[in-house]
């Protein structure tokens, strides 16, 4: 009985935690991008990370995150501008989850969680030649990657993540 109860109690810990954290760094990440505190951007990410605290994905979101910084870190790739699921997320902006060219200028920010939930698989876009790499790259650090349709996925505890290639045009 005891053993349950410290199992759930850190459990709950975790979860907490989690939440503290994914706000955190989305607000550090405002800050990297200009926004001060206080700006209307703060008050969007704080609402959205109650939500997903709510829907139980802030450890899933500060492990996309850990896969973008760390694709980042060993390829310097970043997602595609203006593209894939999550462009229209403050948070997933501020975090680097999704690239856009301006935040300032971005189109309405309102992502429908619980549609993305339902949906349970979303793309990340990057550049057509280092979607190989990442993939490469993430089975070697521990991500659990498998296929869907054809194409490469990252499985998270709730969310799996495709990884598809921005075709560049070729002249």
């Amino acid at each position: 009985m005891t053993k349950k109860k410290n199992q759930k109690k850190a459990e709950s810990h975790a979860k907490k935690s989690a939440v503290e954290s994914l706000r955190f760094q989305a607000h550090w990440g405002l800050k990297q991008l200009g926004n001060e505190d206080g700006n209307l951007f703060h008050t969007l990410v704080d609402g959205e990370v109650d939500f997903i605290a709510k829907l139980d994905l802030a450890q899933d979101m500060l492990a996309i995150k850990s896969l973008i910084d760390g694709v980042k870190q060993s390829f310097k790739a970043t997602p595609t501008l203006e593209k894939g699921d999550f462009v229209r997320s403050p948070t997933a902006v501020a975090l680097g989850i999704a690239s856009v060219e301006d935040i300032n200028n971005m189109r309405i920010p309102i992502i429908r969680w619980d549609e993305m939930i339902a949906q349970k698989i979303l793309t990340i876009y990057y550049p057509e030649e280092y979607r190989n790499q990442i993939i490469d790259w993430a089975k070697a650090n521990g991500y659990n990657c498998s296929t869907y349709l054809g194409l490469p996925i990252v499985k998270f505890s709730k969310l799996y993540i495709i990884i598809d290639r921005t075709r560049t045009l070729k002249e």
